[in-house]
């Protein structure tokens, strides 16, 4: 896949174009980590070989998350192998890293991104990989891309929203070395209002990776992002 910024009718826009990928991404390993462990969260979608297949799934995630009032990139242009997108501002990655020494700005970006995942599963909708790389913080809000899997070719709804809350947790998490005790307070009420299956599922996997956590916490950052994300799943 490759990705180049354009301009379309002076305003810049995305052009990502699909490519052809034989090799499949070896995630059996982990399908049958979570069979094993009864977590089907961690299920991986199937990844398309297909460039073609790729983007029809892409583009059909765009018009119905859009068509429930989920903000994502409008689709400007399509043909067989690429889609041109409309760009929704930085992302959250890189305004969290710009924030780091914010801690106050820092929280309130996270609760906007929580927000919009919660509003989103409202809807009915899932977001597939919610992680800070994936959201826009531009002016209209929280917005959502990089949407090439579907959760539910594996999983239900239930299971593949509790699956954004698991991703999301383990994507900010870094942003919260110093204080995880907030993002298990950020997480809380979003958790609570959410159905109670999804509440079930997302606590289950905290529980059952526990002791991985606590041997992650004694790694690396990106380890430890592992460690608070799961305790505060838990």
């Amino acid at each position: 896949m490759a990705v180049e910024a354009i301009l379309v009718d002076g305003r810049r826009a995305w052009r990502k174009r699909y490519r052809d990928d034989p090799r499949r991404l070896s995630l059996a390993a982990l399908d049958a980590l979570a069979r094993a462990f009864d977590l089907p969260p961690l299920r991986p979608p199937p990844r398309h070989p297909s460039a073609t297949k790729r983007k029809q799934v892409e583009a059909g995630r765009l018009r119905a998350l859009r068509a429930s009032g989920v903000r994502v990139p409008e689709i400007l242009a399509e043909d067989d192998d690429s889609l041109t997108l409309s760009d929704l501002g930085a992302t959250l990655a890189t305004r969290l890293r710009e924030l780091a020494q914010e801690p106050a700005a820092v929280d309130t970006l996270s609760q906007a991104a929580i927000d919009a995942i919660a509003d989103a599963h409202a809807r009915g909708a899932c977001i597939g990989q919610p992680v800070p790389r994936n959201l826009s913080t531009g002016d209209g809000g929280i917005g959502f891309f990089d949407l090439e899997e579907d959760p539910l070719e594996t999983m239900t709804l239930p299971e593949a929203q509790a699956r954004d809350w698991i991703l999301f947790a383990y994507g900010i998490a870094k942003h919260y070395d110093a204080r995880p005790g907030v993002l298990a307070t950020l997480l809380a009420e979003p958790l609570q209002r959410a159905p109670a299956e999804v509440a079930t599922l997302v606590r289950r996997v905290g529980r059952r990776l526990h002791p991985l956590g606590l041997l992650a916490s004694l790694g690396s950052r990106s380890m430890r992002a592992l460690a608070h994300a799961v305790d505060a799943l838990r």
